[in-house]
């Protein structure tokens, strides 16, 4: 009997370690800055808020290209061996100029959809969720979210 109690009693408190791991609290923005997160801290925010928050804005843009929305959307293939460093290698890269932009806007039949979305959708999405302000050209601030945070830039 004494070895049931025992037993039960092991039993008991490995399902409340379990339970609170389980249950722990994902820090993220505003509580704690992006950039003072751990890199757990992130992949757990990354999982838990971003990830599920932007599967939803990606496919209701376009619900047959985004049907599998993962962490390799935006980070690449090589996403877990480079870490998750941003941009990622497999995302189109963008020209490195206003007037190389404006080109592509011109000569590219999708660039200006996705640039409405990008801009309209996501990079708006993206600055909530790190509680950072979403770039502008017009008054550039340091950490601001844009283009560049997930695109890589063209060589001029």
């Amino acid at each position: 009997m004494k070895k049931m109690l025992i037993l039960c009693g092991a039993a008991l408190a490995l399902a409340v370690v379990v339970s609170s791991r389980s249950e722990a609290k994902v820090v993220g923005p505003p509580a704690v800055a992006w950039k003072d997160m751990t890199f757990a801290q992130k992949r757990a925010y990354m999982k838990t808020a971003v990830t599920p928050k932007m599967k939803t804005v990606f496919q209701a843009f376009d619900a047959e290209t985004f049907k599998t929305f993962n962490c390799e959307t935006c980070h690449g293939k090589d996403a877990a061996d480079k870490k998750y460093k941003m941009p990622g290698a497999d995302v189109k890269p963008l020209p490195s100029t206003p007037e190389a932009f404006q080109a592509k806007l011109k000569t590219e039949a999708k660039w200006p959809k996705f640039t409405e979305f990008m801009s309209k959708e996501v990079e708006p999405a993206m600055g909530k969720l790190l509680d950072v302000p979403v770039f502008d050209p017009k008054h550039p601030v340091e950490g601001a979210f844009g283009c560049a945070k997930c695109h890589r830039l063209e060589k001029p």
